[in-house]
């Protein structure tokens, strides 16, 4: 995998929306946030126009994610913030480009569905951490801004990554396992299934975190991972927060299962090493996690440790 150069302070950042829009209050928060971080922020046209649930037509959010990492005045790339959409434009990206220019490349949620294929496609290493909109604002404080300056200006490796005080890592599947860290949003991961642009898990470590989606949604989810064989060839799998997840009471009266049995019954079959409870995606405080260097997971133990730099100077 290729790594990009960390960040200094001073330094040209991209902001894009290649996801959903922010609006003018949360663009103006945005930049100020980024300033105070000691970046200075280009904003691009898709940070500044709307197209329903997307931030901006197809050609427009890919073009400035093409663009940004062809500008030499930009360091590092930030998405203003998730929401809906990257789908549409993965066919639309310069994988090449990307890999010839690497740079950092900062997002979660919806940005999912980009890591994997820059991860996949470009060979690059990129950052699943907190977006300015609007995490950057009051969020980035304690345990959340020490990972985001580590990921962002140090080179790494950031060896073990614990939960927050309080929050215990816990054991699905005991076992060891190592290889480069994947993943991220579930419904991102499973809509690109049977594309160019899906995960490779094959000998990696599995990332999985979602938000908003009812627990028989999840349940569909994680078999559609489970019939590609994405569960099963990964060496390890991380089960991050599932955030306002509830469980739908149908009309028939009965109840979704909860979903810890849900990833029981689908998930613990495979034997594969496996952690739940890891506090990382759509909640505060969170690390930020370079997606693509070698990880080394005890499951058994529910340790999580990052073996290998994700910078470079």
């Amino acid at each position: 995998m290729n790594i990009p150069k960390k960040l200094t302070r001073g330094d040209c950042v991209a902001l894009i929306a290649p996801s959903s829009s922010a609006n003018a209050e949360g663009l103006e928060r945005a930049i100020e946030s980024i300033k105070k971080f000691g970046l200075v922020p280009k904003v691009y046209p898709s940070c500044r126009t709307n197209h329903g649930h997307v931030a901006a037509p197809d050609e427009i959010r890919a073009g400035d994610v093409n663009d940004a990492f062809l500008d030499d005045e930009v360091k590092g790339i930030i998405c203003i913030r998730g929401g809906y959409g990257t789908p549409r434009i993965l066919d639309k990206i310069n994988y090449q480009a990307i890999a010839e220019n690497p740079k950092l490349f900062l997002g979660y949620s919806d940005i999912t569905g980009l890591h994997s294929a820059i991860n996949k496609l470009s060979k690059l290493v990129t950052f699943h951490g907190p977006m300015p909109d609007p995490a950057w604002r009051d969020k980035i404080v304690g345990y959340t801004k020490m990972h985001l300056e580590k990921a962002l200006f140090e080179c790494g490796p950031l060896g073990e990554v614990k939960n927050p005080a309080g929050e215990q890592i816990k054991t699905l599947v005991p076992g060891m396992a190592k290889g480069k860290l994947v993943g991220g949003n579930l419904s991102l991961l499973a809509a690109a299934l049977g594309t160019p642009y899906d995960v490779d898990c094959k000998g990696n470590i599995l990332f999985i975190e979602d938000t908003g989606e009812s627990v028989y949604r999840l349940d569909g989810m994680f078999s559609s991972m489970r019939l590609a064989g994405k569960l099963s060839e990964a060496a390890g799998i991380i089960l991050g927060t599932f955030e306002n997840c509830p469980r739908e009471k149908k009309s028939n009266g009965f109840e979704d299962l909860p979903l810890q049995q849900v990833i029981e019954e689908i998930v613990k079959p495979l034997g594969v090493p496996t952690i739940y409870n890891f506090r990382a995606g759509h909640n505060y405080p969170q690390p930020t996690l370079p997606l693509g260097v070698t990880v080394e997971l005890d499951a058994t133990n529910g340790t999580i440790v990052f073996t290998e730099a994700h910078c470079r100077e």
